[in-house]
């Protein structure tokens, strides 16, 4: 905050409104006073894999979850979680008073409030992305006892602030007093805004060290495939959201294997050739989340003393990336629709390898915002459209958005014809292996 504030050239007591953006689906539990319990569960745990699996059977399958919360039950979400902390730690689950995330006790730090918005709730697994609501059913499924029906945070309107920082923070940062805090939401969905992804087609790409995509629609999609995870948009409609565990931190493996620097990483990707000369890499280093394989590790094909090098090696690890967000964003745009651009956004898109192989892989153009934080961004121009509404402006947050996000089309890609073609027929192969290797589908 203090770099941030010496590096923009204004005083502190210029600024009006505060919004946070922050990961999401990490288990935060404080007890009545307000102190936290426990080290965060974070979004990439699968340890409670177990706990998730006999959720879903208890409650019916994944059908009967998509009834009560109107999306998929993902390993990494909140719910799994509390389960966890009720069965292995009784003794803090007993203590526990609130069920927070991550960027929502960043708010409770800045105003005091203790509250949650339908963003970040969608990423819980105990919320009805539908009626955009708690869902009891699967709250009471997930503990019966009622410490955790009681320990859930009301929802709030992301068109209000949710209240004005507390004294303390005004004097340790020199703000105003009357600084507003704007509710935010977790980084995926904060990403869409700050790309402007807040009007039915946008799409928006996150590259880093997970990968993410999702496709802002007016309609709530009931028929998509159920492993596609839906969130509520910040103001109005839903995203639609494919996410992989393992994007950018798969050739971070290699960049520290080979021990080069990250314009050696820029330069291997783009010197190997499309296919990676037959190697062919499944990167679920840690498991991995679309598709749905908490407990499978990564796997190496196709190696022989012709096609072992570097430059192999680290294409094909971005190829398999492009290629697993392909197969989640399949799920999704099945039935809505081939989108006209990707709007790509976090540490990948600066890559021109890694842009180039996205607009190949998905056969569309690709662009970089010029913002490249797009959670953060977003947060601020969530903030920015809650303070002109506090004044009486009258705005919305796609008005907002339009106006402030550029897009660098001097970091865009327009895909090759020859090499798409190439790549329809890598992915067809890909598909059949990952059936094969990893569903046991023969």
């Amino acid at each position: 905050m203090h770099a941030a504030l010496r590096e923009s050239g204004r005083r502190p007591a210029d600024v009006a409104a505060i919004a946070v953006s922050g990961q999401q689906h990490g288990l935060v539990m404080i007890d009545g006073r307000g102190s936290v319990l426990r080290d965060v569960k974070l979004w990439n745990d699968t340890e409670t894999a177990p706990e998730n699996e006999s959720l879903i059977a208890e409650l019916g399958g994944p059908d009967r979850v998509w009834d009560l919360i109107s999306t998929t039950l993902p390993v990494g979400y909140t719910a799994s979680k509390v389960r966890w902390v009720m069965k292995h730690e009784p003794e803090i689950y007993a203590k526990m008073g609130h069920v927070l995330l991550p960027h929502d006790y960043l708010n409770y730090w800045l105003t005091g409030e203790i509250v949650m918005e339908a963003g970040e709730a969608s990423g819980t697994g105990f919320f009805d992305v539908a009626s955009r609501a708690w869902s009891p059913k699967m709250v009471e499924a997930i503990d019966p006892s009622g410490i955790f029906a009681r320990a859930l945070p009301p929802i709030v309107s992301p068109r209000e602030p949710i209240g004005t920082i507390r004294k303390a923070v005004a004097e340790e940062f020199g703000l105003s007093p009357h600084t507003l805090v704007a509710c935010g939401s977790g980084d995926n969905v904060m990403g869409a805004v700050g790309t402007a992804s807040v009007s039915a087609g946008r799409v928006t790409m996150g590259l880093g060290t997970s990968g993410v995509i999702n496709l802002h629609s007016n309609i709530l999609p009931r028929d998509v495939d159920r492993s596609i995870q839906v969130f509520c948009a910040v103001e109005e409609g839903w995203l639609p959201t494919t996410c992989t565990m393992n994007a950018t931190s798969s050739t971070s493996l290699l960049q520290s294997l080979f021990e080069i620097k990250i314009e050696q990483v820029e330069a291997l990707i783009a010197e190997g050739a499309p296919g990676s000369e037959g190697i062919r890499i499944f990167p679920y280093f840690n498991g991995e989340r679309m598709p749905s394989l908490p407990h499978a590790r990564a796997v190496m094909k196709g190696l022989s003393f012709d096609n072992f090098t570097r430059a192999n090696l680290m294409r094909a690890m971005a190829e398999s990336v492009a290629f697993s967000l392909k197969w989640g964003f399949e799920k999704i745009s099945g039935r809505l629709g081939k989108p006209a651009q990707f709007r790509l956004t976090g540490g990948g898109a600066n890559s021109g390898a890694w842009r180039q192989i996205l607009a190949d892989v998905f056969d569309t153009e690709v662009v970089r915002v010029k913002w490249d934080e797009g959670g953060a961004f977003g947060a601020a121009l969530l903030a920015l459209a809650v303070d002109q509404r506090h004044k009486g402006i009258s705005t919305s947050l796609r008005e907002v958005c339009d106006h402030y996000v550029d897009l660098d089309f001097d970091k865009s890609a327009q895909p090759a014809p020859a090499v798409s073609s190439i790549y329809r027929e890598l992915y067809e192969e890909f598909c059949e292996m990952l059936r094969v290797e990893f569903f046991n589908d023969e």
